[in-house]
């Protein structure tokens, strides 16, 4: 066996230094090609996955405790507060109340989720005071001021597809008309833009605005919203919580946003898919065709070759070692191309709506995933043609029939 790796070794050496250097850039060009498909489109499709979820973040944090279906509010909010707090895990926890009102500025009436937080707390949970693009971020004694989104405010991105305001500014005053009949008046103090409609499209105002106008005692919550030291560890936090004694459903980012986003993710992620087998096909096709054109061009050498004794078996490793070369040269030249990409689109994300950004995610599992699949594919695409011909008849070889 080791005589025959060594030979098919020799044979495979010989070949490649004979053949043409052209045809061989060719061959490694569209191999890297190949390559970076199967790598480059999944690290963007990660980066879409990145994007909405840091979008999820604001509504979900890093993990969420909700009523159970039975129940419009987690009626113990703050005992759960107080266990998710002594988990040593967690960086910090708030409670939210939403709930479903109509806004109206002059003539103009929009339908909006409210969302009653407690401001002091969201600096270490959420995104929300961050994201103001104009005025100022809710205090704890703003009892009779509101947070628009900016999708609901004339001018900024989205307000043209979604019914808005009109010509709302900070110092505005607009009536709130609950779920329960109750009407109050805010002024304008600030407008959230965070290019997401789940932010967007709401409003933010005091818990203890809604607190009084739904007439709670300060227990209830519709959310329980938990930021982590450590989000990849989150599954893990999640855990925690439960057994610490919270019997209210309790969801991480990742699981609120693939229920919310899994039919678009699952056809991109299907349109990967199918990308990457078309992919690993004409890689396929391309070194099967290659070889099998230098076998057939050097049939009669084969034939010379084991009519003087070379076994089959080292032409067969000869021509794999061949295929391995190529799709080596080609996996480390898309590698390098795949790096170069990573690095530009990194400096450069992708923008859309002017707003929302896409920064690429290597995925180093993916990538070694991706080599030794090129190289098994090389394998099997370099031994067929070749073992099919090295076990024909010497003399029909020699003759080239």
């Amino acid at each position: 066996m080791f005589n025959n790796i060594k030979v098919g070794l020799l044979g495979a050496t010989s070949s490649i230094k004979r053949g043409n250097k052209k045809t061989l850039a060719f061959i490694i060009f569209v191999l890297a090609l190949i390559f970076m498909n199967l790598v480059f489109l999944p690290s963007m499709i990660g980066g879409m996955t990145v994007m909405f979820n840091g979008f999820m973040q604001y509504s979900y944090g890093d993990i969420v405790v909700e009523p159970s279906r039975d129940n419009t509010y987690i009626n113990n909010a703050d005992n759960v507060l107080q266990k998710v707090r002594a988990i040593p895990d967690v960086r910090a926890a708030t409670k939210r109340l939403d709930v479903g009102a109509s806004i109206q500025y002059k003539q103009k009436v929009v339908g909006s989720t409210i969302t009653g937080l407690l401001p002091s707390e969201e600096y270490d949970v959420s995104n929300y005071p961050n994201i103001i693009a104009e005025g100022e971020f809710l205090g704890d004694l703003s009892r009779d001021e509101i947070i628009i989104g900016a999708m609901l405010v004339e001018g900024y991105f989205g307000s043209e597809i979604y019914d808005n305001l009109g010509g709302v500014r900070i110092g505005s005053l607009v009536d709130v008309t609950y779920s329960n009949g109750v009407v109050r008046t805010y002024k304008v103090k600030g407008i959230m833009e965070g290019t997401f409609e789940l932010v967007d499209l709401n409003a933010l105002v005091h818990y203890k605005e809604l607190e009084d106008v739904y007439g709670l005692s300060g227990e209830e919550a519709t959310s329980v919203v938990i930021s982590v030291k450590k989000p990849d560890d989150s599954g893990r936090v999640k855990g925690k919580i439960i057994a610490a004694g919270v019997k209210e459903p309790v969801f991480t980012n990742t699981e609120k946003s693939d229920a919310i986003l899994r039919q678009a993710m699952q056809s991109i992620d299907m349109i990967n898919i199918v990308s990457n087998y078309v992919s690993l096909i004409v890689g396929a096709a391309l070194i099967l065709i290659i070889v099998y054109i230098n076998v057939l061009n050097r049939k009669k050498e084969i034939g010379i070759l084991k009519a003087i004794g070379i076994t089959p078996g080292s032409i067969v490793l000869s021509y794999a070692f061949i295929s391995m070369f190529y799709v080596s040269m080609g996996i480390l030249a898309g590698l390098i191309l795949y790096l170069f990409s990573i690095y530009y689109f990194t400096i450069n994300p992708i923008t859309f709506y002017e707003t929302m950004t896409i920064y690429p995610v290597t995925q180093w599992g993916l990538v070694i995933k991706s080599i030794f699949t090129m190289l098994g594919m090389s394998i099997i695409a370099g031994v067929l043609p070749a073992w099919r011909v090295s076990k024909e008849n010497i003399l029909k070889s020699i003759w080239g029939r």
